[in-house]
């Protein structure tokens, strides 16, 4: 991946180590959404709604349980905020209790932090694909709009631009969830990526860079399908 005439060379563009490093984690996205339901309600509600809902997930009462929550029914007395919250009761981990990992070392650095901007390669890539018309102005539109909604969903579906409230962007230890999506959107997104409905912007700021965010995020996603679980997109300093 080269940049486009005029432009830095790729040693020269600004990566600096203020840059922030985005993650995907693998995730149990539907207990996410739930979650998220039963926290954002308002009043007693949301305490009546997070009761059930634990009483109902049993992997969540069991994570809990993990955590050293004893009054895991009682949501006003877990003290952790909640971007801290989220992850915690929501992050898939292997059977020696560590997070799983989504494809190698060296993808999920180059996912981590991109050469454009703020770093992230989500961002990017979102900004600079279009539709391919050869495609999409026949029977191909539906596909790209769900590539779009689901990239937005992943990327933004946590944030103030969305939410109204920055509880899942300033977490503890600089936890920042920006959103995620479910086992089953993984699938859906990785196999409408896969199609051809979907090309790079002309003036996209870096020659091939699309292309090149594509094959890496490809790369997790396919991780993620095989072990069937969903992904949590956040970034941290």
């Amino acid at each position: 991946m080269t940049v486009r005439q005029g432009e830095e060379n790729m040693e020269e563009l600004p990566l600096a180590s203020t840059s922030p490093f985005y993650t995907l984690d693998a995730c149990n996205g539907l207990l996410a959404e739930k979650i998220i339901t039963a926290i954002e309600m308002s009043g007693d509600d949301s305490g009546k709604a997070w009761k059930s809902l634990v009483s109902q997930e049993e992997a969540l009462l069991e994570r809990l349980n993990s955590q050293g929550i004893s009054t895991h029914n009682d949501l006003s007395s877990i003290k952790w905020d909640h971007a801290t919250l989220l992850f915690t009761t929501t992050i898939e981990l292997s059977k020696d209790g560590r997070p799983v990992p989504l494809g190698e070392i060296l993808t999920r650095e180059r996912f981590g932090r991109f050469p454009w901007e703020d770093g992230s390669l989500l961002g990017y890539f979102l900004t600079y694909i279009r539709p391919n018309r050869a495609i999409t102005d026949n029977d191909g539109q539906d596909i790209y709009d769900t590539i779009v909604s689901l990239l937005t969903k992943l990327t933004s579906y946590c944030t103030e631009q969305h939410r109204g409230h920055r509880n899942y962007e300033d977490g503890f230890g600089g936890m920042n969830i920006k959103g995620f999506i479910t086992s089953e959107e993984v699938k859906l997104l990785r196999r409408n990526l896969s199609s051809r409905t979907w090309t790079a912007s002309y003036d996209e700021p870096l020659d091939g860079g699309v292309a090149d965010a594509a094959k890496h995020f490809m790369t997790l996603l396919k991780s993620a399908e095989r072990r069937d679980v969903g992904v949590m997109f956040r970034t941290h300093a």
